[in-house]
């Protein structure tokens, strides 16, 4: 056999001599450390730009809508390049549908309620309502509703509408079940009654809690008669 080659290991001693195994093995373990040390340093400074402009672009949207949207004063914000951001989103449509994706992250970590009862689920559930809206996130997705008319909005927000308005009928859904409510009420104009009285609120910037019960309990009461009742017909007098 052949004795095994040696080579200097670059980096020790010069006089030492190692096999060519153990120098090349001594050389590949410095390089996959400092790469994995350089990915990690690159990474995190990628993360914060990603936040920085999902940051930015919230902002933006909450200010112009999407069909004000410029992708300019994103990058402004952000203090970053356009290129920057074209690399990763390569289109309005593209980033508005990453803070869209940003956005249904923390409803989806926390359901609407199930306390058993509608009353209680329903004003938990629109106390949030109105607390996200006066957020920043909750003027962006305002303004999305708004524009919900353009194919562009639609395409973006459509899904995510869908599962949402899912979730809030399955509290109504879940009343009738318990027979809190007649078993032909109808879910949507539940929902669309006491929204339209929570809205007309918004101005004020506040919500009373107990105001809000009250809104809540008048709806249901009247849902209780019967008068949102599906089909149901009404006697001339």
């Amino acid at each position: 056999m052949l004795p095994s080659r040696t080579l200097p290991c670059l980096g020790h001693d010069h006089n030492s001599r190692l096999p060519s195994e153990e120098c090349y093995a001594r050389a590949m373990g410095r390089s996959s450390g400092s790469s994995r040390r350089t990915q990690g340093i690159l990474g995190g400074r990628s993360e914060q730009v990603v936040r920085r402009v999902l940051d930015a672009a919230i902002v933006e949207l909450a200010h112009s809508g999407y069909h004000g949207f410029r992708m300019d004063v994103v990058a402004s914000r952000a203090a970053v390049n356009k290129t920057t951001i074209y690399r990763r989103w390569p289109s309005r449509a593209a980033l508005v549908t990453a803070l869209v994706d940003r956005m249904r992250a923390p409803l989806r970590e926390s359901p609407l309620p199930d306390t058993g009862r509608l009353e209680s689920d329903l004003v938990e559930a629109f106390a949030r309502r109105f607390t996200f809206g006066r957020k920043t996130e909750g003027r962006a997705w305002a303004r999305l509703l708004e524009e919900r008319y353009r194919p562009e909005v639609e395409a973006i927000i459509g899904a995510a509408v869908a599962e949402r308005r899912d979730e809030w009928r399955s509290m109504v859904i879940r009343g009738i079940a318990r027979k809190e409510l007649p078993p032909r009420t109808d879910v949507q104009l539940v929902f669309d009654l006491v929204r339209a009285i929570v809205d007309s609120r918004r101005s004020s910037g506040k919500l009373d809690t107990s105001w809000l019960t009250l809104a809540v309990r008048t709806v249901i009461a009247g849902a209780r008669a019967g008068v949102l009742v599906r089909g149901r017909e009404t006697r001339s007098r």
